[in-house]
């Protein structure tokens, strides 16, 4: 698992499946379920993700980059090697650094849930929120 030890061991634990998701929630009550490890999605579309978390800087930072290869001239051959790296360091880093923005913005983690799919981890929060309220 990516990035393992960076996991809170001491939050509560539930469900059972392969990946593991966080669940933070703010002081509005407001949840987030983050999952733990790579992205996919961050992989393929990271600007659009970035953008979508609200890790603006973090795009900018990227489109800024982007765009100082293309004015210094690298070869083109060059542009899809450097794309794939910037893909493959938001699709391990994503969630990561979501996790960071989140806990920045007062959120804290108070839940783990253990599931195979983001659905199964929605299903399990939910079930465990009945239970607690």
């Amino acid at each position: 698992m990516i990035f393992k030890e960076n996991i809170d061991t001491s939050l509560e634990s539930i469900g059972s499946g392969n990946k593991i998701f966080v669940v933070y929630k703010n002081s509005m009550n407001t949840v987030e379920l983050v999952k733990h490890g790579w992205s996919w999605f961050a992989f393929l579309f990271s600007g659009l993700w970035l953008v979508y978390k609200g890790l603006y800087i973090k795009a900018v930072e990227i489109f800024v980059f982007s765009t100082l290869i293309l004015l210094l001239g690298f070869p083109e051959s060059i542009i899809p090697i450097i794309s794939t790296g910037i893909g493959v360091y938001i699709g391990a880093r994503g969630n990561s650094l979501y996790k960071d923005y989140l806990e920045k913005s007062g959120y804290q983690g108070f839940l783990l849930i253990n599931a195979n799919t983001i659905e199964q981890a929605k299903r399990h929060f939910s079930k465990y929120m009945d239970t607690r309220y």
